[in-house]
């Protein structure tokens, strides 16, 4: 996990680069001074870009959300697989996981081979692969991460300021509206201010590292072996 964190905290980074040069520029009377031309010249920003810039942020977090989670939800995977668990080793929540991805190469299988694998089943090596493209593009929020805590058994306990990521759910719906041409980038700007933003960032943000460092927890400490 530690490079998950660490990519985490680079996309962080540059979120509040970007949003403390929004926040300059948005000021009353900001403009854009270059002071090596011959003739000097101001140049006031346009009220427009600033609207595109602002709904720019939501793709900011959202890529940052989408990014993490996957990375993590990778990490519980390759980690499971990598332990050589046999199937009554790991936790009901993994159990199911693996009869999920079994159950799919059933539907090839005849009955006396489907009969064996039920019979073998004690004796199989969990090993599991994450197929992100069936559960995360373009779907992740605060109520699509509990279902993840749930399916796979790590905590979704945030701090109260984290407001339980109900943020995110505005960033997710935003970006899929820019995303699929449902409202321009300056219609979606108009309707934010500097201070709706840096809210709405300031809580996605606190989300998703405190879910980060649970599944951290999960991982370091092997919530997925039955204790």
């Amino acid at each position: 996990m530690n490079s998950v964190l660490t990519d985490f905290e680079k996309r962080v980074a540059e979120i509040e680069l970007f949003f403390s040069h929004l926040e300059s520029i948005e000021e009353s009377g900001a403009s854009i001074y270059f002071p090596h031309r011959k003739r000097r010249k101001i140049v006031a920003h346009d009220p427009e870009l600033i609207k595109v810039l602002k709904a720019n942020l939501f793709l900011l977090l959202y890529n940052l959300a989408e990014s993490s989670i996957k990375q993590s939800l990778t990490e519980i995977y390759d980690s499971i697989s990598a332990n050589n668990l046999k199937y009554n080793k790991v936790i009901d929540e993994i159990k199911k996981i693996w009869i999920i991805e079994k159950y799919d190469n059933f539907k090839n299988k005849g009955t006396d081979n489907i009969f064996s694998t039920i019979n073998n089943l004690a004796e199989e090596i969990i090993e599991i692969r994450f197929d992100h493209t069936r559960t995360i593009s373009g779907n992740i929020d605060g109520r699509k991460i509990r279902e993840f805590s749930i399916k796979y058994g790590f905590s979704n306990k945030v701090h109260k300021n984290a407001n339980n990521g109900n943020k995110l759910h505005l960033v997710k719906t935003q970006r899929n509206n820019l995303a699929h041409g449902v409202v321009s980038f300056a219609e979606c700007g108009r309707n934010y201010t500097i201070s709706d933003l840096r809210i709405m960032k300031k809580e996605t943000v606190l989300y998703l590292r405190n879910i980060l460092k649970n599944i951290e927890k999960y991982l370091n400490t092997k919530k997925f072996i039955v204790q």
